[in-house]
């Protein structure tokens, strides 16, 4: 968000956004994404899910205290991937499934993780903050026997996306 957006207390929708990742934005807690469909329930219309790119919202409160004080916890993670060609339709652990990283990206769902439950607790909702800036919906589904401590595995669409990406470095925001 921009000075000029922040004083005139608007946000234009980007890529990706998600009124969940419009607040960990402007107010650091995506929590409050309610505020903001409240806000601009004439605009966005019935479903919350459906922002455009390109939509001015009106980011209600800014500059107000947050009635959540304490700030998220952020956890520092290595992230490594997994594809759909390697599970081969198998479930995640949970039963649940996410999409992909790419998908995740474009706004389609929470991206797919393998976490260590004693971390992160399986089925918790958290945005994931990647290596390049970008922010995305995230959804710890799956565990793994090579997932311990603070290591987190990201669903990809192919093996081949997996081995380029590598290991990265990611933060979380629970």
């Amino acid at each position: 968000m921009t000075t000029a957006q922040a004083s005139s207390q608007t946000y234009t929708v980007q890529p990706g956004d998600t009124l969940f990742l419009i607040a960990q934005k402007v107010y650091g807690d995506g929590n409050r994404w309610r505020e903001i469909y409240e806000a601009n329930r004439g605009v966005i219309g019935g479903n919350p899910e459906q922002i455009q790119v390109g939509m001015v919202l009106v980011i209600p409160g800014l500059g107000q205290p947050n009635p959540n004080p304490n700030p998220p916890n952020t956890l520092n993670l290595e992230a490594t991937f997994y594809s759909r060609e390697e599970t081969q339709g198998h479930p995640p652990a949970t039963g649940v499934h996410g999409v992909t990283l790419q998908e995740a990206l474009s706004g389609r769902g929470r991206v797919q993780c393998a976490v260590d439950p004693n971390v992160i607790p399986l089925l918790k909702e958290f945005t994931l903050i990647l290596w390049d800036g970008r922010q995305v919906p995230a959804s710890a589904l799956d565990k793994g026997t090579a997932i311990i401590g603070n290591r987190i595995d990201l669903f990809v669409d192919t093996i081949q996306e997996a081995i380029n990406l590598g290991r990265q470095p990611v933060k979380a925001i629970l």
